[in-house]
This record gives structure tokens, sequence and C-alpha cells, in this order.
């Protein structure tokens, strides 16, 4: 495994730490992963682990105000600083450094907004999309969406505990249980960044319909962040559509229980080699 790690300069002049992991020989395709709230790219191992072998090079760049990312923390004065910055780490460190190889897109959680607002317009440099944790709307009140909105506008850098426990994300209580510990793990948000990511989960199921390229949706049946997958799945306008729920499983597919993780795994590393099959890879 050839790991790598470095920094570049995102929106406002916010350093932005990334990790690349490349295989020892020839590279067959790219993924680059979006990672969800308050978490950071080394929490995708079990990823990296899966595709490297199968010649995959994987990057994963950390969110501004999370992980090893400059900035205040879990904060953004714009959700589309979030957007710019997957942008530019594409362009950037991906792009020169992976050349003719096709490139895979995954969101994960609030990554997989990050990803359907940035495709919507932007979608001609990948192969396909992933996303995974994801759906149409929140599982929240509209009492709740509203007064986050309101405390946004009068206290945007106010700070408050993520609403749900760490248990949410996984079966695995040792997943939970790192989850927990981890220091890079962010466990409480901005009003600002809670109320943006309201806002571009609408904005970007709107925009499914520009959709074009082949998208792969997993999500876990007893995720209790999200819902309306079906109408997510709908609403894309790519005509190479899947959406696979697996029954039990949590919001964090990749991270829970080994045997049903493998499971998940799996069918995405088909899913990419089919559509490399396709394309004559």
């Amino acid at each position: 495994m050839n790991r790598a790690e470095g920094v570049f300069t995102g929106e406002q002049g916010i350093k932005i730490f990334y990790r690349s992991w490349l295989p020892e020989n020839s590279m067959q395709a790219v993924l680059q992963i979006v990672h969800g709230f308050g978490e950071h790219g080394d929490r995708y191992m079990n990823l990296v682990e899966k595709l490297l072998p199968r010649g995959f090079g994987v990057f994963c760049h950390d969110h501004r105000g999370h992980g090893k990312s400059s900035g205040p923390r879990t904060h953004v004065d714009s959700f589309v600083d979030f957007i710019k910055d997957t942008r530019n780490f594409y362009a950037r460190i991906i792009a020169p450094q992976v050349q003719d190889s096709p490139v895979f897109l995954l969101g994960h959680s609030m990554g997989s907004i990050v990803a359907l607002n940035y495709l919507a317009h932007d979608q001609e440099n990948y192969r396909g999309a992933i996303l995974s944790g994801t759906g149409y709307e929140a599982r929240s009140s509209p009492v709740m969406i509203l007064l986050v909105r309101i405390l946004s506008a009068l206290f945007p850098r106010g700070r408050f505990s993520f609403p749900l426990p760490p248990a949410f994300i996984s079966r695995d209580q040792e997943v939970v249980k790192e989850y927990s510990r981890d220091p890079l793990v962010e466990k409480k948000l901005s009003f600002r960044l809670a109320a943006e990511i309201f806002e571009w989960l609408r904005r970007g199921g709107a925009a499914a319909e520009k959709i074009e390229i082949p998208v792969f949706l997993q999500c876990g049946r007893e995720d209790q962040s999200f819902k309306g997958e079906q109408v997510l799945l709908h609403r894309l306008g790519s005509e190479d559509k899947i959406l696979q729920v697996y029954p039990e499983l949590y919001h964090e597919i990749y991270n829970e229980l080994p045997e049903d993780r493998e499971k998940v795994l799996g069918d995405l590393l088909n899913w990419l080699e089919e559509r490399l099959k396709k394309n004559g890879q």
C-alpha cells in the first residue's frame, strides 16, 4: 500500500487535509470519498482494504472544520464551501495523479448531500457515484428544522450536541466505542451548519434529476438519520440507478458487524467492476 497525506488550500484560505491510498501495481480506477458529519477520512479503512487489492486507488479529504483540516469546528458559513473543497480536491490533487483512470465519487451521510449538489452541476469527470447513509429528507420534525433555522440566523456559530447517540452508527459495539473515544470525531455542530444541512438536503433532492451518471444507493433499513431513499432513487436522472437497502443495518453500513459489512462492501465492489466492464476497462 502506498499511503500519502497532504494539505491544499480551500476557500477562504482554509487548509484542507487529505489522505490517499494507491495500489502497488497498476490502478484500474479511483474512488473519491466524501465523508459524513463530524468524522474524518481514516474511518473508511474497511473500504480501502477491500478496494486496494483489486486495483482501486482511494482518496479522501477531511471537510473544513473536521478531522485534521483547519477552520472553525463543524461550522460553515455556507454549504457551498464543502462543495467547492470537494471540486478543488479532485481538480488539484486527484486528477493530476490518476491521469486517465476512471474516477467514482462516494458520498456518505452529509457527504452524500455534498455529492448530490456537486454532481448536479459537475459530473463529467466521474464514471459513477455511490451514495450511502442517505435519503430524500431527514428524520427530523418540522418544528426542529424551523428552530434550527431561526437559531442559525441569530447565533450562527452557536453550538449544540448532535441529537443522535453514538450507537446510531452501527450494531458493532467496537465500532461505536472507537467512534466515541476518537479525538478527531466531533460531537457538536453549529446552528449554521445544521441549517445548511437541512437546506442543501432539500436542494440536492430537487437537483437529483440533473444527475445522469450511474448511481448506486446503499442504505441501512434501520438508519435513524434519513428517510425517503425510494423517492431519491425515483428523482435521479440516471438510467443506470440501483437502490440496495440492507435489513437491520444502521447508518454506517461500511462499519457494520463483520459479516454484514462484507456483504455491503462486496456489493459495492461488484457494482464498481460491472460499471468498468460496461465501459471496456
